[in-house]
């Protein structure tokens, strides 16, 4: 609680948010959920091989693979195991850095592009059936702070890691 200028005393926004961000990351994070939305796509990933794709698609192709543990937070020898996986699906594929001979850069293929667009549309349709009683405006309303938040939060892990 919070107490105003008035002397009442109103929630804590901070932590409404907190807790209402908490809960719908717990609930998009679930295994369960991820798998419905694999069946409604129509592919096969796990949420590691999700990840990768994901990163691949969104951040540019020829990453390497040091770079794309990074980025996901993961260390380098789980990622290269999940590449391996993922290059034996036919779903990324794996080049010689032109800079650095020991290292490799990763890309999608067109069987893992298709896969993670897939993935990507169910997930888009699954939270518009969620969001289909909200208002234009309410929904205009949550991607706009949405977005916001998710600026403000680049910025400072940006800032605080040193990118």
């Amino acid at each position: 609680m919070t107490t105003t200028e008035t002397g009442t005393t109103t929630p804590d926004l901070t932590a409404e948010i907190a807790s209402a961000l908490l809960s719908v990351a717990r609930t998009m994070n679930q295994v369960r959920v991820h798998e419905a939305l694999c069946r409604r796509a129509g592919v096969d990933l796990d949420r590691s091989g999700a990840a990768v794709l994901y990163k691949l698609v969104t951040e540019g192709e020829h990453v390497r693979l040091t770079d794309l543990a990074e980025r996901l937070g993961v260390d380098s020898p789980a990622v290269t195991r999940k590449v391996q996986q993922l290059e034996r699906r036919r779903l990324v594929s794996r080049a010689a850095d032109p800079q650095d001979a020991r290292a490799s850069r990763l890309a999608l293929t067109a069987a893992g592009r298709r896969a993670i667009e897939r993935l990507l549309a169910a997930r888009q349709a699954w939270l518009g059936e969620l969001l289909q009683d909200w208002s234009e405006g309410d929904r205009g309303e949550l991607a706009r702070l949405l977005g916001l938040l998710a600026a403000t939060v680049g910025r400072h892990t940006e800032v605080r890691h040193g990118r």
